[in-house]
């Protein structure tokens, strides 16, 4: 499961940050406790003859109390996918991970003699993970809290009230505890220490979460933006729709003799009109759709299992009499090698892409071509390649092509009624059923359009 699947109904941004977080302590304890492991197992071998006077027993049991905690925590993170958890229970969780991590830690720093290693240092990573999640007075209340815990010993040590632990048989941990002003003093640099650290992470990590919580903010205005300005461009287009529907019924009716005989100028002025017209009403339909698609809600009950052959089939026939107007010759030639082509989308969608795809073959193809729709496999993927044998397009606009509203120059000239949209609602749909689009062309040699589609089947 990823983290960003397990609060799937949250919205709030911060708190989805905040599951990652968790996510990640929970692997990186995984991480500490195989490397530990591994560390004790060598150490035991390779250094048992050594004058270091190692408590295994309390190192291994740490471990072990550590790694039972984690899997508590581990499963607790899968289950909270169907709990929902808001930032107080979050918190509350990870409250409950620092104090069994400084637990374990205390007997660790114990077991190593406490002043003799630098292992007491371990508590600065949990002091990163309360300044993510806390307040500043709170994370700073569990980094004292925590440092209070690691130093226990060593107090404990002083008045004899557990054994004193050495592994170095040095005089240096019996010089900090002959004296109480030489303790005090000692503590004091250590706690010194682990407080400034704990100051410049939560500087740091305040920082942070502002400019976090700005993007977001920033984010959010757009897309709020996008959404005010795609629904007025709908409210635009559809208001346009009416008149210019009405415009060309006029038109036709006027070319059809209707309102009587008219001279050829006049004729000519009728047609070009009517042409305008046609362009403008596609151009208004492929934003209507363009727009639809940009608020497109994505939900599993709209795809289904699909045979991808058969679509196409069908999808040939039915744009066969737009193909014989130019007398251009459309062939499916199937690569499969009798595998079955299924696929998980809608026939929606796979209209949109294809249609497009197909319709900007035709008109940039010359009289008499020839276009080939390849169906094939990579790997596990299905390919539907389009290629046509047409104008082409220059290398340096490749990559411009999937911008609303862009025409290359050639096209431009070569064929008025486009709208540059075609290929910007391509992308959409696209994205929509989790397929890939991939062009490659030569100017005056054609076009591959390639639409890779995930195999599937229910």
């Amino acid at each position: 499961m990823l983290p960003e699947d397990i609060i799937h109904c949250v919205q709030d941004i911060h708190v989805k940050e905040l599951v990652k977080r968790l996510d990640w302590s929970v692997k990186i304890r995984w991480y500490y406790i195989s490397i530990s492991s591994l560390l004790i197992l060598c150490v035991y071998l390779m250094l048992n003859g050594l004058k270091i006077n190692l408590h295994y027993e309390y190192l291994i049991a740490a471990n072990v109390f550590l790694f039972a905690c984690n899997l508590f925590y581990h499963y607790q993170l899968r289950y909270s996918y169907d709990k929902c958890l808001g930032t107080h229970e979050l918190r509350r969780y990870l409250f409950l991970q620092i104090m069994t991590d400084y637990l374990a830690l205390t007997l660790v720093v114990y077991a190593l003699g406490s002043i003799e290693t630098p292992i007491i240092l371990m508590i600065i990573p949990n002091s990163i993970l309360s300044t993510l999640f806390f307040t500043p007075r709170q994370s700073l209340m569990i980094t004292l809290f925590g440092m209070l815990m690691v130093i226990m010993p060593l107090i404990l040590e002083y008045f004899h009230i557990i054994p004193i632990i050495t592994i170095f048989d040095t005089s240096f941990k019996s010089l900090v505890l002959s004296e109480p002003a030489i303790l005090l003093g000692y503590l004091f640099i250590l706690t010194s220490g682990v407080v400034f650290c704990w100051y410049l992470l939560c500087s740091i990590t305040n920082r942070l979460i502002k400019n976090e919580l700005e993007l977001e903010s920033s984010y959010q205005n757009m897309l709020r933006l996008d959404e005010e300005k795609t629904h007025a461009t709908l409210r635009s287009t559809h208001e346009l729709k009416a008149p210019l529907a009405a415009i060309k019924s006029y038109v036709y009716a006027l070319n059809a003799g209707y309102a009587g005989d008219v001279n050829d100028k006049v004729l000519k002025i009728i047609t070009r009109i009517g042409k305008r017209c046609d362009y403008l009403l596609n151009n208004i339909t492929d934003i209507i759709k363009l727009g639809n698609l940009k608020s497109y809600v994505v939900s599993d009950e709209q795809f289904y299992a699909m045979n991808l052959t058969l679509f196409l089939e069908k999808f040939i026939t039915q744009y066969r009499a737009l193909s014989q107007e130019k007398q251009i010759t459309i062939n499916l030639k199937n690569q499969l090698h009798n595998t079955e082509a299924r696929i998980v989308a809608n026939e929606e969608n796979l209209q949109l892409i294809f249609s497009n795809i197909l319709t900007n073959a035709i008109n940039y193809s010359h009289p008499k071509g020839v276009i080939d729709i390849v169906l094939s496999e990579k790997k596990d993927k299905l390919c539907v390649s389009i290629e046509d044998q047409g104008i082409g397009i220059d290398e340096k606009n490749i990559n411009n092509v999937f911008e609303e509203h862009f025409r290359a120059n050639n096209a431009v000239e070569f064929y008025e009624g486009g709208t540059g949209l075609g290929l910007s609602i391509v992308k959409l749909c696209s994205q929509i059923l989790g397929a890939e689009v991939q062009i490659k062309s030569k100017l005056e040699q054609g076009t591959i359009v390639t639409v890779l589609l995930k195999k599937g089947g229910l």
